[in-house]
């Protein structure tokens, strides 16, 4: 239990300052990297002048996947570097699909509720991502902990005897 509170306090030590950074100046900083970036994907996906506009404005989940990253315990140092920079080339690519998705729903249905609801499903897988993409890199650590809650979860309850 002592572990449990010790990475939730790193965690929050992390990811505080890390969300006021994306605050005051990673969102216009991803802006600018994304748009030109994701501009070739749209061209190809038939989108080729499309504005993104504030839409990447949402983009904060690199935060906990970074935080997730740093304090994962037993993770070795190559497959922390490198699971980092794979993961935030997946959430990347997680977000341009995000866009395409968007794009998509609102060219379809306008601003209307249905496009909302046609791009709910995308919204929540976007922003699972980041946590879907560590769990796969610290697997290991991951199945620990499931093993660990499940045992405990179906765990023989004690009789009592009398």
């Amino acid at each position: 239990m002592k572990r449990a509170a010790l990475l939730t306090l790193e965690f929050i030590a992390i990811t505080v300052p890390l969300t006021w950074l994306w605050m005051e100046w990673g969102r216009e900083a991803y802006a600018d990297v994304f748009n030109p970036l994701a501009a070739p994907f749209l061209a190809w996906a038939g989108y080729p002048n499309s504005q993104i506009g504030s839409i990447p404005q949402r983009f904060i989940n690199y935060v906990p996947f970074l935080a997730l990253m740093a304090i994962t315990p037993r993770l070795s140092p190559m497959r922390r570097v490198f699971g980092t920079a794979i993961g935030c080339v997946a959430i990347f690519v997680g977000h341009v699909a995000f866009v395409l998705a968007s794009i998509w729903a609102y060219a379809r249905y306008g601003e209307t509720p249905e496009a909302v609801a046609r791009l709910f499903p995308a919204l929540v897988l976007c922003d699972a991502l980041p946590f879907v993409v560590w769990a796969v890199i610290a697997h290991r650590f991951v199945r620990d902990i499931a093993m660990r809650a499940s045992r405990r979860v179906f765990a023989e309850p004690p009789t009592s005897s009398g």
